[in-house]
């Protein structure tokens, strides 16, 4: 009776534990949504987008993206996807044949029934240009400014050994050089003078010189004398 009993307690508890199973899995609920990339992300080229799209009732699933924070419209990135994904690559964005600026993305989980539910992703910035390289400024060539120096002549370089001196070389006259010449006279005897010419003419202009040469002194004698009178 024992043996029985256990058996029927454990067929009881695996028949509680194979019916526990599935409303467990119901209980985790829908799975929607974009864990890359992210709200405000800059990307560029070829991007994958990773997350989840699993609902009750799972129909299929899609990836749209559109032009600006709020799109108006949306476009499908890729195709329709009838399996859902949990924690895996959803779609590949190809970005390389829309314009750079903000984009969004949104991710449809579709019921059979025509349901489905929504996640977004806002903000996403597609940046293909290459960022401009900023040029480095080149370092400024260096002028020679003109200076006011004036350029200081070489020195010259010391003569070494001993300078040559002038010789000053004192010529002492000789007592030849000094004496002078002295005259010789001449004696002639008394008799022998010779007579001097004389000459008419020379008297005569003595003559009249000593006449005129008194006659200013009395003249200038009387002149003084009458002077002394008057006075």
């Amino acid at each position: 009776m024992r043996g029985r009993v256990i058996a029927s307690v454990v067929v009881a508890m695996v028949v509680m534990i194979g019916l526990l199973a599935p409303t467990t899995g119901v209980a985790q609920g829908p799975q929607v949504q974009i864990t890359s990339p992210s709200m405000n992300e800059v990307v560029r080229g070829r991007v994958p987008i990773i997350g989840s799209a699993s609902i009750a009732d799972f129909q299929f699933y899609k990836v749209e993206f559109g032009v600006g924070p709020n799109p108006s419209q949306w476009a499908v990135i890729g195709s329709l996807h009838d399996s859902p994904v949990i924690n895996g690559q959803l779609e590949v964005w190809d970005t390389t044949g829309i314009p750079d600026g903000v984009y969004s993305l949104q991710l449809q989980a579709v019921k059979q029934d025509g349901n489905w539910e929504a996640f977004f992703v806002r903000g996403i910035t597609v940046a293909n240009s290459e960022p401009t390289e900023t040029p480095t400024p080149e370092e400024a060539t260096p002028t020679e400014e003109p200076s006011d120096m004036t350029p200081t002549p070489p020195a010259l370089a010391e003569e070494t050994g001993p300078r040559p001196t002038a010789t000053v070389q004192i010529i002492r006259p000789t007592a030849a050089a000094l004496s002078v010449p002295t005259a010789t006279p001449t004696l002639s005897r008394p008799g022998e003078q010779p007579l001097l010419p004389v000459n008419p003419a020379d008297w005569r202009e003595a003559f009249m010189f000593g006449a005129a040469t008194m006659g200013v002194v009395f003249i200038v004698l009387g002149l003084v004398f009458g002077l002394r009178r008057l006075l």
